[in-house]
């Protein structure tokens, strides 16, 4: 009778041992793939971003209507931003020998909005009156939103050249659980002016 208890008192605590070693496990791997899937949307961000700026061109556009000649409208709580935003008109939209009604060129904007990184988008660069854009919510969890324009061989903490683009931006996020992540982008169509737009 002894030995049976003893024996049931080892079993109890190796299955003890053997659970918590399984409840480990688990937690790692549920912990791992909460990072897995952040990183995803950190990346899926960035290259958005980077496919955004990248192809930036000096091309205005009305907006309600109105002309105005800002190549680069970036500002604190621009586009109704919580923080930083910025709006523009980028090419290299893909449409395939033209079948779709539209041109290759595309208004988008980038915002922070309830500590989430948005991207907004229009269907064409001079939209109509009272178009609302198609917002895009890609990163949560997200702080603060800072822009740094790169011009004449340095750094600067604002833009207000309206007729010319900078020649890189860099692009910072607070997360909060990341801390701040800065990316810096080459803008291909940096350095120029208004007159140099497309006419697409």
């Amino acid at each position: 009778m002894l030995e049976m208890l003893v024996a049931i008192a080892i079993f109890a605590g190796l299955s003890l041992g053997a659970y918590q070693v399984l409840q480990g496990v688990l937690t790692s791997d549920e912990v791992a793939k909460k990072k897995e899937v952040r990183l995803a949307q950190l990346q899926r961000a960035f290259d958005l971003l980077e496919r955004d700026v990248s192809q930036m061109v000096p091309r205005t556009g009305r907006i309600q209507g109105e002309n105005n000649r800002v190549l680069l409208a970036a500002s604190q709580f621009g586009q109704q931003s919580d923080d930083w935003g910025m709006a523009f008109i980028r090419g290299g939209w893909l449409n395939p020998d033209g079948i779709l009604p539209r041109s290759g060129l595309q208004r988008v904007g980038w915002r922070l909005k309830d500590n989430q990184l948005e991207r907004l988008s229009y269907l064409y660069p001079d939209p109509v009156i009272g178009t609302e854009p198609r917002v895009q919510a890609l990163l949560d969890r997200v702080t603060g939103l800072r822009l740094f324009f790169y011009s004449e061989g340095g750094w600067k903490s604002e833009w207000t050249q309206e007729a010319r683009l900078p020649e890189g931006l860099a692009v910072e996020l607070d997360l909060d659980d990341y801390g701040t992540i800065r990316r810096q982008f080459l803008i291909g169509a940096g350095g120029q002016r208004l007159e140099d737009a497309p006419t697409q």
